[in-house]
């Protein structure tokens, strides 16, 4: 299996768990939904970076330097997603919110692949720390 296909197989897992969490907090306890959104992104960024350092790229043991790394890239892939949202919901107001965060999620998707596969989990030359 593929780098992308394991790394897209545990994306949907965590975007499910994201989404579904993002629409309950908005449709259930009336949340924005950019902080929706942001919430949802949050706790599915955790449990997503333990199973692509050790299943989807296979970069060995955890490691705090790609930890921080994945941190980094999360933040902006979060900046990304809780932008394409909140024009969205702007453009489209109270029309369509899991539309516009399915939307938010693609998105965000491209953006945390290509950091991910080239700057976090990069191999790193023999003799550098990971």
């Amino acid at each position: 299996m593929s780098e992308l296909i394991r790394f897209l197989a545990v994306t949907v897992l965590g975007v499910i768990l994201d989404l579904a969490i993002a629409f309950a907090l908005h449709t259930y306890a009336g949340a924005a939904l950019w902080l929706a959104a942001a919430i949802g992104f949050t706790l599915a960024a955790g449990a997503n970076y333990v199973i692509h350092q050790t299943w989807s790229f296979r970069s060995g043991p955890l490691s705090l330097r790609r930890a921080a790394l994945y941190g980094a890239v999360a933040l902006l892939t979060l900046a990304v997603r809780v932008g394409i949202v909140a024009l969205l919901d702007a453009a489209l107001p109270a029309a369509w919110p899991l539309a516009i965060l399915v939307a938010g999620a693609g998105g965000s998707f491209v953006v945390n692949f290509v950091l991910s596969k080239f700057v976090v989990f990069a191999p790193t030359p023999a003799g550098e720390a990971r």
